[in-house]
């Protein structure tokens, strides 16, 4: 979460606290998306996704290396652009209009030049085909038929609010992750494949890099206490590539010449000193806790919720169908919480607002609902505390639909945890980047991984960051990324 911004929207498609729906649509036949509506999603992803990640060179890199598969497609003299997004959450997405996203924390995972321009390739598969096209469309109208979110009197028709109610509530669909049919994910493969080899790329680091994907995924999971299999939260949710597929899509493009040359060293050497996981300045997970150094604020994170930080809010999401959500109220308010919350929530539930105290911030209480056209009702708790003079920091928990009194207590506990940090504790908070380093002729496996920053499963966050099999030895010379301070 940023240390300031204008907008704190949560995410859309439904009408919070019976704020009534507004129905609408796109124009029917529109075929080709909006340049302005366009650039207003592109924005809405650079601001979910942390921001435009500030490293030019390496941003030049990205650029080139997709200029160059450009260059071999039926798109050639078309303007594309690469963004490389300050997020540690592993993806890549495309927009029409060339606009291709890949995240810091997919390029922390990418092994060599070649898995590079696989993604890359990849995704302008999907623009050379004008998949995104129409997948815009179909998203714009879902987006735009269902309703307007409203929440506490602002309305927030922004991209990325239909992801909670996809999540928590099963409505909707989120624009940049909604999924491409199969087919069109078969024919990006495909036209990737064909790509990468006339660009002079291994058409087989497409299938190389899924394998470190699914390792990163069960990694993850085992963290969080999830099933190793559970896709949710990893990029298997919005790209369910398989190897098989891969393979397919490659035996389907035909005869493809093989680069043995995947400049691995080229690309290390371009992403060493990568920030690595959560960015200090945007807040950061640690030993179950969001701490927000810049801001000074922290609150506990359940076991087993996964969080999601972003530029404009923080989104704690856990199983069935519950989560929550926590940013800070956009404009100032003078009045206590209970008068914020009486102006803003519109709450029908007929429950009145509730003073509490945490940790010596003034803060109150009230439960909401959310009701979309489809006549889904999801309950919700807001807890409002006002943290200074001029600042109010906001709470949405969102019960499911089965036995929510189970996570009464728990929203409880997270409320009542919200406390200031010291400038001392703040000062603690370091980030961690990659560094490439070479192997010596005495390293092995583990005695690298206790190099590592400290953290949970440091032996096999080294395998996986540096595409090993569990048995797999290091080879003197050959070099590795490392997780440091």
């Amino acid at each position: 979460m940023g240390a300031y911004s204008r907008r704190w929207p949560l995410r859309r498609v439904v009408v919070l606290f019976m704020a009534g729906l507004v129905l609408v649509g796109l124009p029917p036949g529109r075929a080709r998306a909006d340049d302005a509506a366009i650039e207003q999603e592109a924005k809405a992803i650079v601001d979910l996704f942390g921001g435009a990640y500030d490293d030019p060179k390496l941003a030049d890199y990205i650029s080139g290396v997709g200029a160059r598969l450009v260059q071999t497609t039926s798109m050639a003299k078309q303007p594309f652009t690469f963004t490389v997004l300050d997020s540690p959450v592993a993806n890549a997405f495309s927009l029409p209009g060339g606009r291709v996203f890949v995240t810091r924390g997919l390029l922390a995972l990418v092994a060599n030049e070649a898995e590079l321009a696989g993604v890359l390739g990849h995704e302008i598969g999907h623009i050379t085909a004008h998949h995104a096209e129409s997948r815009e469309r179909r998203a714009a109208i879902a987006r735009l038929g269902v309703g307007l979110l409203s929440i506490f009197g602002a309305r927030l028709a922004t991209p990325e609010i239909g992801h909670l109610v996809q999540r928590f509530a099963g409505v909707g669909g989120l624009y940049y992750v909604e999924r491409f049919s199969r087919e069109q994910e078969f024919q990006a493969d495909v036209l990737g494949t064909r790509t990468l080899a006339e660009a002079g790329y291994s058409a087989y680091a497409m299938s190389s890099f899924l394998g470190t994907l699914e390792a990163e995924m069960r990694l993850d999971n085992k963290i969080a206490g999830r099933p190793a299999d559970d896709a949710r939260f990893s990029m298997f949710a919005d790209h369910p590539r398989t190897d098989e597929r891969v393979k397919r899509a490659i035996a389907e493009a035909g005869t493809l010449p093989h680069a043995p040359d995947l400049r691995r060293n080229a690309y290390l050497r371009k992403i060493d000193g990568l920030l690595y996981g959560d960015n200090p300045d945007k807040g950061v997970v640690r030993g179950g806790w969001f701490i927000h150094p810049t801001l000074r604020i922290a609150f506990a994170v359940p076991p087993g919720f996964q969080v999601e930080n972003t530029e404009t809010r923080v989104i704690v999401e856990g199983g069935e169908d519950a989560g929550f959500l926590f940013d800070r109220a956009p404009e100032e308010f003078d009045g206590t919480p209970e008068a914020y919350l009486a102006e803003k929530s519109q709450s029908k539930t007929g429950d009145p607002i509730q003073h509490l105290d945490i940790n010596g911030f003034a803060a109150a209480t009230v439960p909401g609902q959310v009701k979309s056209d489809s006549g889904a009702v999801v309950n919700l708790q807001l807890v409002v505390i006002r943290a200074d003079p001029a600042t109010l920091y906001r709470f949405v928990f969102v019960y499911p639909n089965r036995d929510p009194r189970r996570f009464v207590d728990l929203y409880d506990k997270v409320a009542a945890s919200f406390r200031r940090v010291s400038m001392a504790d703040a000062a603690r908070i370091k980030p961690l980047h990659l560094r490439i380093v070479t192997v010596q002729s005495w390293d092995t496996v583990e005695s690298m991984a206790n190099h590592m920053a400290p953290g949970p499963y440091n032996l096999e966050r080294f395998q996986v960051l540096n595409g090993l099999a569990p048995d797999a030895a290091l080879k003197p010379g050959r070099a590795v990324k490392l997780v440091t301070e």
